[in-house]
């Protein structure tokens, strides 16, 4: 198990932590959830080319279970796992999930969603270490917002229960699948962190940028989209200075444009 945080995101960047920790049970991550700064698949991460000085605790508790139509997944657990184990129990409401990288932990604490669809609409609770105690939050106490909720900063997601509803398991695989494809076809394949920037009200930053005529832009091995041009990719050895260059350049635009945007991408280690 390398130290290299490279290694343990999807972008592909970032030089060495201190120290990782894998996490591969529940006992061990609220062990270990204390010690440093908890990943899951690093689907919304740019780590510092210098690296983290630090402990990284990387989160592997795959964990789902049914009851009733109500699935309780561990935080590790892919997206794609939970969206599969729904399927087969014939339990709908997570299809649109289904493509989305990362964990339910990153998705709760973002509130992930696609095609209308999102973590906040069949969460039924979370369950938190918060101060080094475990507690239960259900859904108004996670006060969700567009693409975030109200955990604070050092919450770890430990598991999450989604309630869902009984359908057709044919029916509900198909319909996952019709939105795996149109989320191929509308992003792109390589290493990515995905959206740089959250939409606004009543604006797409992909749009934007694209009509600036950022596509296409390269800043050493990073490289903005050509199929979005909300989206970097690591073409091959990018640099996190590279993305920060195409960040700084994407941000330029919008606020040229006007447009206020928060960041999607969690930066990790000194800037």
């Amino acid at each position: 198990m390398g130290n290299t945080l490279s290694e343990w995101t999807t972008f592909g960047i970032g030089g060495a932590a201190k120290r990782i920790e894998l996490a591969s049970s529940r006992e061990q991550l609220i062990d270990c959830a204390g010690c440093g700064v908890v990943l899951g698949r690093g689907s919304n991460i740019l780590a510092s080319d210098s690296g983290y000085d630090g402990t990284v605790v990387i989160n592997r508790y795959e964990q789902t279970v049914r009851k009733g139509t109500s699935v309780y997944a561990g935080s590790g657990t892919r997206l794609s796992r939970l969206c599969g184990f729904a399927a087969e129990n014939g339990l709908s409401g997570l299809e649109w999930a289904v493509g989305i990288p990362g964990t339910v932990g990153g998705a709760v604490r973002m509130n992930a969603g696609a095609f209308l669809g999102a973590v906040s609409d069949v969460l039924d609770y979370a369950e938190v270490l918060r101060g080094g105690r475990l507690v239960t939050l259900d859904k108004s106490e996670l006060c969700f917002g567009y693409r975030s909720c109200g955990l604070h900063d050092d919450d770890v997601v430990i598991g999450a229960a989604f309630e869902l509803t009984e359908g057709d398991p044919t029916v509900i695989r198909k319909r996952g699948e019709s939105y795996n494809v149109l989320r191929k076809n509308s992003q792109p394949s390589g290493k990515s962190a995905g959206s740089v920037f959250k939409n606004p009200p009543h604006a797409s930053v992909g749009k934007i940028l694209d009509e600036a005529g950022l596509k296409g832009l390269r800043r050493g091995g990073a490289v903005i989209s050509h199929e979005h041009a909300n989206i970097i990719v690591n073409t091959g050895g990018a640099t996190a200075k590279d993305v920060c260059a195409l960040i700084r350049i994407m941000r330029g635009v919008l606020i040229a444009e006007g447009v206020q945007a928060k960041e999607e991408i969690i930066y990790l280690g000194e800037f």
